[in-house]
């Protein structure tokens, strides 16, 4: 999909890559964004298209805004603006996940309207266990519901 700089008049979130699969499967198809304010960037947010087993515990969303703008809500705005890309792609609900101790990303799931699914232990071949991380949070988010 050709997409288009996505704006909500506060945030806007200019693709800047897009990853297709590989003949052996290895990469997942990804858009990759950048979140920005005016001309700042202030974060970055990955959706993941398709339902693989690695989603399961990295989720099809994945955020991160930088520290000097964090609590000012532009992850949940991002996110939002996202749904419709995902709708394009015939994709009703996805999946998010974060960190255990992640409070805000914690927030930004029940500010959404996801519905939690359960904390998980990660399997040893994942990536966010090769980076230390061992236990992840797992939520859906219903885009027929919640998606605006």
């Amino acid at each position: 999909m050709d997409v288009p700089t996505l704006t909500d008049g506060i945030i806007t979130l200019v693709c800047v890559k897009k990853h297709h699969t590989d003949f052996y499967g290895d990469w997942i198809p990804a858009y990759e964004f950048e979140i920005c304010v005016g001309d700042d960037r202030i974060g970055s947010i990955r959706l993941r298209i398709g339902h693989f087993k690695a989603v399961y515990y990295s989720g099809h969303i994945g955020y991160k805004v930088d520290e000097g703008h964090r609590g000012k809500g532009y992850a949940g705005r991002a996110c939002k603006l996202l749904a419709p890309v995902a709708r394009h792609h015939g994709m009703t609900k996805l999946l998010i996940t974060n960190n255990v101790g992640n409070a805000a990303s914690y927030r930004v799931c029940e500010k959404l309207g996801t519905k939690f699914i359960r904390k998980t232990e990660l399997p040893d071949w994942h990536d966010l266990y090769k980076e230390g991380q061992r236990f992840a949070n797992i939520f859906e988010w219903d885009l027929m519901e919640n998606g605006d």
